[in-house]
């Protein structure tokens, strides 16, 4: 009896030989690849052609045409993904095809969930779908979810068999000529990529919202590129005035329909990069004393860790990822209406100019004539000179009609400016060579943001005694940051790059008489500005008809706020007793209390929560949710919870 060898060079040369009998295969699977990439205009046809309704009629045919390229793009992606396949030989007739029907399965799935929930499947969806009750949550029955997959399983095992028919027959371009298509279709992807991008420059927001409609459409964004390769400035979107709907109040209320039952002055002071472990006694002395008069929100979240998706949120009180579609559709915030029709006069100062965002053109298009955000010099010079130019228009307007100022500090914005009355924390960095800061300790960072943070409290306060004396009454107060910051506690400096609670927690203090003093442990957003402040002023409309979110002067403990980077889609949903990050750049979930500290008990209570979390996706109000489940109790009211 003889033994025979398989040597490690006998496998080398099987190889190739399982290659060369895949060959002929190529043609025919990347045929049957692209065929089964156009289904997705099927699965995503009229999310697509709502998307692109708000476009002009010139762009809509080439928005349609790079909807099809997009799903030729599915098709090659995967082609190449099961290239590795053809290590089977022959068996990559059979392989391929069953990967590819699961595929379809996918894009159908995700074409429901996007329908459902407004995202495509990500790491929270697929996790929310995994735990027990959620399968409850959707509605359907037991025996309805059998027959479902039953069902499912026999199209798939149809389509896999006639993939394997299909390929088996050789209908489809010779390897070479596949090579060619291939190379042919990167580029066309690529050109169809580009010209999203220039769309997006010349026509705004709408043009994104639409070039991203299927899935795996990397939004490619070149509007400082090409600003400076044209001498023009970005589209805002609002140009375009095509919609229907353009400039209409995203809530559909007529703003003469709003009527408040007091009119005091309204004062909304917002402060750049201010997170909220900056309030604090020795930081920002003044309001810390002034707060022990008003009402505190401990757990108060902007609503994305960028300057123009928050104050989308702020403004319009709808959730920041809404922004590409609300804007781009030409429409216009309520509150500044509401505001006119209800006898204000309305004056808007921007130290930390909102020009270079766009938002002269989205959020503050319907004050334009009231708004100042050309101040010059370095940033503690501007806020003098807007502090100024608040006084003056308290002083201008008479007692009896009723302001609303909005102005927004910007001493705090990296490099952190401040006057030498304000080196109050040392030692600290000298704000020169920005491109040095890798280099400068994370402490003194820091400390160069306190003094501005110092010199900011300065000046409102001297806004606030100035206004009082002058308008003769307290106004209706609110102060608030736009987004945190970081100082490479995670590795970075500065913001709008994760949904940390470094970026996204800041303080919001507010000063009413119906509001009564103290410290309020729920957790509350940008998004519930405008409601608050028409529930403030005694408008009856309810709060689902402003907007998404809810009067801070009712909070709902049990809710879930949504939170976002803003230009990079990866969300944080922060509740009570749990965080939920997931999105872009994340593998999957990641579950932590509000300070993204790891809980012991994280999946336990996910589990507890999936039900709610998921109604909380579909939009549906809070009142719906049953009963909480048991959690561990709140930090007390009466003082701020610890950090780690």
């Amino acid at each position: 009896m003889s033994s025979t060898w398989t040597t490690p060079s006998s496998f080398a040369a099987r190889r190739p030989r399982r290659w060369v009998e895949a060959l002929p295969l190529w043609g025919p699977a990347f045929l049957w690849c692209l065929l089964h990439g156009l289904l997705a205009l099927a699965f995503f046809g009229a999310p697509l052609l709502s998307a692109v309704e708000r476009l002009a009629p010139t762009l809509r045919p080439l928005l349609l045409v790079g909807g099809v390229i997009q799903a030729l793009f599915l098709g090659l992606v995967t082609f190449v993904a099961t290239l590795p396949l053809s290590l089977f030989g022959r068996r990559y007739a059979y392989a391929l095809p069953a990967v590819v029907a699961v595929g379809v399965a996918f894009l159908g799935v995700d074409a429901l969930v996007l329908s459902s929930l407004g995202f495509h499947i990500n790491g929270l969806v697929l996790a929310v779908a995994l735990q027990p009750r959620a399968l409850a949550e959707t509605g359907l029955a037991p025996h309805e979810v059998a027959l479902l997959g039953l069902a499912t399983l026999c199209v798939l095992s149809l389509d896999a068999w006639a993939g394997a028919r299909f390929l088996t027959k050789g209908w489809g371009p010779r390897p070479r000529r596949t090579a060619w298509a291939v190379l042919a279709l990167v580029v066309v992807c690529t050109v169809e990529r580009l010209g999203s991008a220039w769309l997006m420059f010349t026509h705004g927001s709408a043009v994104l919202h639409a070039a991203t409609t299927l899935p795996l459409q990397a939004p490619v964004r070149m509007s400082s590129l090409l600003a400076r390769l044209t001498g023009r400035t970005p589209a805002s979107g609002l140009r375009l005035g095509v919609s229907p709907e353009a400039g209409a109040p995203a809530s559909r209320i007529d703003p003469a329909s709003v009527k408040f039952t007091r009119t005091p002055d309204i004062l909304l002071v917002l402060v750049e990069s201010l997170r909220d472990d900056f309030f604090r006694e020795d930081v920002m002395p003044h309001m810390w004393r002034r707060a022990a008069k008003g009402t505190r929100f401990l757990r108060h979240h902007s609503a994305a860790s960028s300057t123009d998706y928050s104050l989308f949120s702020l403004f319009f009180g709808l959730e920041a990822q809404r922004r590409d579609a609300v804007v781009g559709a030409g429409r216009a915030p309520l509150l500044f209406p509401a505001l006119k029709h209800n006898g204000y006069r309305q004056a808007f100062f921007a130290a930390s100019s909102v020009d270079w965002m766009g938002l002269k053109d989205t959020v503050f298009r319907d004050v334009q004539g009231g708004l100042r955000t050309d101040y010059e010099g370095s940033s503690h010079v501007r806020d003098d000179a807007m502090v100024e130019d608040a006084l003056r228009m308290a002083e201008q307007t008479p007692r009896d009609t009723p302001l609303f100022l909005f102005v927004f500090f910007a001493g705090t914005h990296f490099d952190y400016d401040y006057p030498p009355r304000s080196a109050v924390f040392s030692p600290a960095w000298d704000g020169k060579g920005g491109l040095t800061t890798a280099r400068v300790p994370a402490e003194h960072l820091k400390a160069r943001a306190w003094n501005s943070a110092y010199e900011v409290d300065t000046k409102v306060e001297e806004l606030l005694t100035r206004w009082e004396a002058t308008r003769g009454t307290r106004p209706l107060v609110i102060f608030t940051g736009d987004h945190g910051e970081e100082f490479r506690e995670h590795g970075r400096v500065g913001h709008a790059s994760d949904v940390t609670e470094l970026q996204l927690h800041v303080p919001m203090l507010v000063f009413d008489e119906r509001l009564p003093p103290g410290e309020v442990d729920a957790v509350t957003g940008h998004i519930d500005l405008v409601p608050t402040l028409f529930d403030l002023l005694g408008d009856p409309h309810p709060p689902e008809q402003l907007g998404d979110g809810v009067p801070m002067s009712h909070p709902d403990p049990r809710r879930y706020l949504l939170t976002t980077i803003g230009w990079e889609p990866r969300y944080a949903l922060i509740g009570q007793q749990l965080k939920v990050r997931f999105g872009a750049g994340l593998p999957g979930t990641e579950l932590s209390d509000m300070w993204d500290r790891p809980l012991p008990d994280a999946q336990e209570r996910f589990a507890a929560e999936a039900p709610r979390i998921l109604r909380r996706l579909r939009g549906e109000p809070a009142g719906s949710d049953a009963p909480p489940a048991a959690a561990p109790p709140a930090p007390p009211a009466t003082a701020t919870p610890p950090r780690p």
